[in-house]
């Protein structure tokens, strides 16, 4: 079955049109291809490969082909046609969500079942074959909650049954909701690393560069935004008189995508007026200051697009860390200053977990924090804010104050003797 076309990215074997059929490109043909009631898949030519999706969906109807597809069994329909379907029709927000989603789907998920037949996978196996990856139980936990996601939708559409027959009764057709235990956990053991406020100044001190890679730090770590938002900024988004920035297109995977992450997100980000003036005086400096110019343009690109976030942390970010001694590289391995091993290291440390992490020690209001942050939900927000170890250590001293008074403090035997 064709997987779309690598030269335009384009799904072309699954496409938007009715029923259950779907289009094919094979020796200068479109075929339109379907499976009848026993299963067996049929095809018909219907035009040159030349033709365009929205003509060939037409000719199926002219042709009356479309009626074929009421007799077909959804309990034929394979894992594969339905994932097909699904990265073809399924409404994702975001281009940059859909790239995750087919990630998974074609990569790991399409190569086992592709030809099973959806509604005949069993959860035994589906489970026995998921506990072999070699793989931590986040991501396990993920690749199960994207093929979910699959069989789901397949169901809303009515690809496939609601419930099937199972060995001991009728059970979802959905095998992934039969998938139970910690190894399918999607909670990640991953702890951000956060920096207090002096490590935070130490880095900006040492970030070299004069195309903008300061004043994207700063706009970062001052304002909490993610660094797809501020990559995706032109000059006529910062409100300057009235101190804020709007949020209207993010820049993910080197492609500049309307909206945000989030509805919350789409609002206005308030800039502190430090940060404006040092945005003032880049826009004074750099060649692309005009209103529809990106605030932080690719310079090799000619500002026809903004900077790469990944670039920006490798050439910038860490380096400028790691001379301020935050990171120390061992054997080409990231670890804290007090020794702990980094998975990574970037952007949304410098920001988004320090800058809440600052608040929340600092006694701000948790809303205030939330607002600050574009949170829909309070949990994550706690779940950004990390208390540092020194902020541990003085609410661990004082409340053993409080039990234990000074003037009766009493040191055990065994300390006194070692003393």
């Amino acid at each position: 079955m064709n997987t779309g076309n690598p030269k335009t990215g384009e799904d072309e074997s699954m496409v938007k049109g009715s029923g259950k059929g779907w289009l094919r490109r094979k020796r200068a043909a479109t075929l339109f291809c379907w499976r009848d009631a026993d299963g067996t898949e049929k095809t018909r030519v219907i035009g040159s490969s030349e033709m365009d999706n929205k003509t060939a969906w037409a000719k199926i109807g002219e042709l009356g082909l479309d009626k074929q597809l009421a007799n077909t069994d959804s309990c034929s329909i394979t894992f594969g046609e339905l994932a097909e379907k699904y990265l073809a029709k399924y409404p994702f927000n975001k281009k940059s969500t859909k790239d995750l989603y087919e990630q998974v789907i074609r990569n790991v998920l399409m190569p086992k079942w592709t030809d099973a037949v959806a509604t005949n996978i069993k959860a035994s196996e589906l489970k026995s074959w998921l506990l072999r990856l070699d793989v931590s139980d986040c991501t396990r936990g993920k690749y199960r909650s994207r093929m979910s996601h699959v069989y789901e939708w397949a169901k809303s559409e009515e690809l496939i049954p609601e419930f099937v027959q199972g060995m001991n009764g009728i059970v979802s057709s959905n095998p992934c909701t039969r998938l139970r235990g910690p190894e399918f956990s999607q909670e990640s053991d991953y702890e951000a690393l956060t920096l207090a406020v002096e490590d935070t100044f130490k880095l900006l001190s040492e970030i070299k560069g004069k195309n903008g890679e300061y004043e994207i730090a700063l706009l970062v770590a001052t304002c909490g935004f993610r660094i797809s938002e501020a990559l995706g900024l032109q000059w006529r988004d910062i409100v300057w008189d009235r101190g804020y920035a709007r949020i209207r297109q993010t820049y993910v995977h080197s492609t500049v995508q309307e909206g945000a992450k989030t509805r919350l997100s789409r609002s206005r980000v308030e800039v502190p007026h430090l940060a404006l003036s040092v945005l003032a005086a880049w826009k004074r400096e750099t060649m692309y200051g005009a209103e529809d110019d990106y605030v932080f343009p690719s310079i090799k690109l000619a500002g026809k697009k903004p900077r790469t976030g990944t670039m920006l942390v490798q050439d910038y970010v860490r380096p400028a860390a790691i001379r301020a001694g935050i990171l120390i590289e061992k054997k080409g391995e990231l670890f804290s200053k007090e020794g702990d091993r980094l998975s990574r290291f970037g952007f949304h440390n410098l920001g988004r977990h320090s800058l809440a992490s600052f608040l929340m020690d600092e006694q701000a209001n948790p809303a205030v924090v939330q607002a600050i942050m574009r949170h829909s939900q309070m949990d994550m927000t706690l779940y950004y804010a990390h208390s540092s170890k020194k902020q541990k250590r003085a609410a661990l001293d004082n409340y053993a104050q409080h039990i234990v008074p000074a003037q009766t403090l009493r040191v055990p035997l065994r300390v006194q003797a070692l003393a």
